[in-house]
């Protein structure tokens, strides 16, 4: 017995140490989403107009739960090592609540990628309608715009005639923000004027695409992390209540 009280004792701390991993890297990608420029500046033009608060949420509810993951592991190593019951039935109840969370939030991550398509579109629209480089009081939906069209290579909602057809104001009597164009200003204007392709210097495609592709890839990956993950700390719950049972009576604290 006590070969095999090792072994499972030696198993159990191993997998422990695997699972501490897990919350460095689920605190990790919460710190990821709330620091990314490039996210944020998604998040500045979604949340402003539409209210909802997606992105931030789940950056504090990551961050939240790989704190918590971290503390789990501590009651793990001690359970572990120490073969104490309290502590063992601590971290197998709390790695429970671990995975129902987990599972949950990949659930709910499921189907806020399914409302995408219907709410994108029409965030983005009303978004851009308040682009204006004239005005302070827009700055947050202008730098959300800026980063997102530097950072996606588009221009618009749709494609550039956006700013033209909203008739959204810019500085100097632009046709497109200087974010919609490459290295050479100038000629982005004149190509914007033109509207003749091939454009050298222009974004003509619009964002709305590639923003849904961007949002929907970052969903996948928190589905298959929460739910891998999650899957992962099963085999947890079961070595945790084979070293509660093989731990003897006179270890309840």
């Amino acid at each position: 017995m006590g070969c095999c009280d090792g072994f499972a004792r030696c198993v159990l701390v191993t997998f422990n140490i695997l699972f501490v991993l897990t919350g460095v890297f689920v605190l990790g990608v919460g710190i990821f989403l709330k620091v990314n420029p490039n996210l944020l500046n998604i998040q500045h033009v979604i949340e402003l107009n539409s209210g909802d608060k997606y992105i931030s949420t789940a950056a504090y509810i990551l961050i939240g739960f790989g704190i918590f993951v971290l503390l789990v592991g501590l009651f793990g190593f001690i359970g572990g090592c120490k073969q104490i019951k309290f502590f063992l039935a601590l971290y197998m109840g709390c790695v429970v609540l671990v995975f129902l969370g987990e599972f949950s939030a990949g659930i709910i991550a499921a189907v806020y990628k399914g409302k995408v398509d219907d709410t994108l579109q029409t965030v983005l629209r009303e978004s851009l309608s308040e682009y204006d480089s004239k005005n302070k009081t827009s700055e947050l939906v202008n730098k959300g715009w800026d980063g997102i069209q530097s950072w996606l290579k588009c221009c618009g909602e749709r494609n550039f005639t956006d700013y033209t057809v909203m008739k959204i104001p810019l500085a100097d009597d632009k046709l497109v923000p200087d974010s919609c164009c490459g290295s050479n200003k100038q000629e982005c204007q004149k190509e914007a004027k033109a509207k003749v392709k091939p454009f050298k210097n222009l974004y003509d495609q619009g964002c709305y695409d590639q923003m849904e592709n961007q949002i929907k890839s970052h969903i996948t990956l928190l589905i298959g992390a929460g739910v891998g993950v999650a899957m992962f700390q099963l085999l947890g719950i079961f070595l945790a209540c084979a070293a509660w049972k093989r731990s003897g009576d006179d270890d309840i604290i």
